[in-house]
């Protein structure tokens, strides 16, 4: 693969990552806004774990949810991303007409070879039959 296209292939993980990333954190500061802030400030306050826990219980869920959105959206980027440049290597790499091309231009040098040994072949066996010729001329007039 050239450098172009796998430059293209990680700027475009990088923007799929990027929304995963984006989007699990404003979760996060969504679970934070929505009832972590309020439940540390209860807890030092002196109010009890379980009363904290609870005003913190819907953002909790959202900085959980916000960290799995993440996670999730990362792997599933990676996975798209490596999927579709293998794909589009392995179509260009096998491409069957590129490939039946490539065949018969080794297969036309291959006979241009044969058609040029088998034309030094003939010209070979025309000089020997010329010189095997001149030869029976000379013993017949020798004789």
């Amino acid at each position: 693969m050239d450098a172009s296209r796998s430059l293209r292939w990680a700027v475009y993980y990088v923007i799929l990552a990027g929304v995963a990333t984006l989007l699990g954190g404003a979760l996060v500061g969504a679970g934070v806004v929505l009832g972590i802030a309020d439940g540390y400030s209860q807890l030092e306050s002196g109010a009890a774990l379980s009363t904290a826990l609870e005003t913190a219980a819907p953002g909790l869920a959202a900085v959980v949810l916000g960290v799995l959105v993440w996670a999730v959206g990362t792997v599933t980027a990676f996975v798209r991303v490596f999927t579709a440049a293998v794909e589009e290597q392995m179509r260009e790499r096998f491409d069957g007409e590129k490939v039946k091309s490539e065949i018969l231009s080794v297969l036309d040098d291959r006979l241009s070879d044969v058609e040029h040994d088998v034309s030094e072949m003939r010209r070979t066996v025309s000089e020997l039959k010329r010189e095997e010729s001149a030869d029976e001329f000379q013993f017949g007039e020798q004789q």
